[in-house]
């Protein structure tokens, strides 16, 4: 009998870490289990409806209840520590995402509030108006018999008589608006006056970035009032001719849906990293589903609208607050469970931030972080008493801790959208390292290699190496330190990229 030896010649499989994407990662999704009865059914319905990713429906409903609390709640996180209930958020996607129609959808409460308030102002308004007309002719009599009349005693009180008719004449009352989408910073100061220093910036584009660059003041970025506006911080506007804006407590919620391409870059304009305008906004990255959509979505159930446009408009109705002067809004504080939820939550994102952390770059926006939270969890709260007196009522330690949940997917997405904007140099510099490696198809090279031919980029040899180090950490490559034998300088580490990626080039 022959026995045959059979010999395994399978090669190893080389084994390498995990792929971390120097783009946009694969990011967890919201669960709308975070989201209280209409807010979530909603939501859903709309995300369904429209064929669209949950985070842009749900990017903008918070953003539109968002608009609503910040009118009547602030939340009260421990004595001397406030934060309003106005939020910043950018929901990136391609186009061709319908991203107009679901915010049109989500704000649409915003729109039918406003034309019903402006329809029940009309007569007042109209009767105003005539009498402010009336008013003015006299005084125009008034100063026509001052400047004929020849006694001077006699035209002195007519010209006071007619200067204190004018200083009586009733202001016209303005028809209330709760969102722009295109207005200066400048004419965003008296928006907010006339309207309870609260309001929304929504556009479906990333315009806002534009103006905020400065593109109607020569390239000067003018963000104090809007940064102001989103902590609540008082503010002065001077409107030239006329009198100035005195601004108290400004409170200016934020909804974006601009496309990815937009965000890159932003890290580098001026002002906006330096001055925290960045580190204000929770980013949202969902995958676009061009391609998947079956194009026959149902259709959103009536009672499933009509909840919604009723819990927002509820919210709206809320009774401004009489009791701290001209202080609009009631004041909300946290159970002893909430705050000890958040208080855990603020220590971890305080550690994080320190050298060697995972925020180290990102402590603009992970400052912020525990005050989002709270703001988040006072407009979930506002969700789940739309119809009565929230500010009767504390938060819970499910609200928050909903609330944290949220946070937690929105962190991840945010780290991800400020790394896509250049917010850390290390993956910044990693990017343009992996381009002249793509472009060159290399599989291999020497770090001296790499130094001569990115020189412009990295003056320095160490700079190199934390572009190699992230990429490494990231499982795109190996660095091979070189063994020196004999005399002379030690040759430069080799470079090895990963074979997967080299076979994906063939």
């Amino acid at each position: 009998m022959t026995i045959e030896l059979l010999t395994d010649v399978t090669e190893p499989v080389e084994e390498w870490p995990q792929l971390v994407p120097l783009t946009t990662p694969n990011l967890p999704r919201i669960n709308l289990n975070n989201f209280p009865g209409w807010v979530g059914d909603y939501s859903n319905a709309l995300s369904i409806a429209t064929e669209t990713p949950l985070e842009l429906a749900t990017g903008m409903v918070l953003i539109t209840c968002a608009t609503a609390a910040a009118r009547r709640l602030r939340v009260m996180v421990k004595p001397g520590y406030y934060e309003p209930c106005n939020l910043w958020a950018v929901v990136a996607l391609p186009p061709g995402n319908r991203k107009s129609a679901v915010q049109s959808a989500a704000t649409a409460p915003l729109l039918d509030w406003e034309y019903e308030q402006t329809k029940l102002m009309e007569p007042e308004i109209k009767r105003i108006t005539s009498e402010l007309k009336m008013m003015d002719a006299k005084v125009k009599v008034l100063r026509n018999k001052a400047a004929r009349e020849a006694d001077s005693t006699e035209a002195s009180r007519l010209a006071r008589e007619a200067a204190e008719l004018e200083a009586s004449f009733p202001e016209i009352p303005h028809p209330p608006q709760l969102w722009t989408s295109d207005a200066t910073p400048e004419r965003l100061g008296s928006m907010l006056a006339y309207n309870d220093e609260c309001m929304a910036w929504l556009s479906s584009e990333g315009g806002v970035f534009d103006l905020l660059q400065g593109r109607y003041s020569n390239g000067i970025p003018n963000l104090d009032l809007v940064l102001k506006s989103h902590s609540g911080d008082s503010e002065r506007v001077d409107r030239g001719s006329r009198p100035p804006v005195y601004l108290r407590s400004p409170r200016l919620s934020i909804g974006l849906s601009p496309q990815p391409d937009v965000l890159r870059g932003l890290a580098n304009k001026p002002g906006f990293r330096g001055r925290g305008l960045l580190g204000r906004f929770l980013y949202l990255l969902p995958p676009s589903p061009l391609g998947y959509r079956t194009l026959e979505a149902s259709p959103m159930p009536d009672s499933t609208r009509n909840a919604y446009m009723y819990g927002v408009r509820a919210m709206l109705d809320w009774d401004a607050c009489s009791t701290t002067g001209d202080e609009q809004t009631h004041l909300v504080r946290l159970s002893h469970e909430a705050y000890s939820e958040w208080h855990a939550f603020a220590l971890i994102i305080e550690k994080q931030m320190r050298p060697g952390g995972e925020m180290e770059h990102f402590t603009d926006w992970a400052g912020k972080a525990p005050g989002a939270a709270a703001r988040i969890a006072g407009i979930l709260h506002g969700t789940k008493h739309a119809h009565g007196r929230p500010w009767e009522a504390v938060i819970t330690a499910e609200t928050m801790n909903d609330a944290l949940e949220i946070l937690a997917v929105i962190t991840r997405h945010s780290l991800a959208a400020l790394d896509m904007m250049g917010a850390d140099p290390a993956i910044a510099a990693a990017r343009l390292v992996w381009t002249w490696i793509e472009r060159n198809r290399l599989s291999s090279f020497s770090v001296r290699e790499a130094f001569n031919a990115l020189r412009s980029n990295f003056p320095q040899v160490k700079f190199l190496q934390v572009a190699l180090a992230a990429l490494e950490e990231r499982g795109y490559m190996e660095v091979i330190e070189s063994i020196k034998e004999g005399p002379g300088r030690k040759p430069s580490p080799i470079v090895r990229v990963r074979q997967e990626i080299i076979k994906g080039w063939q």
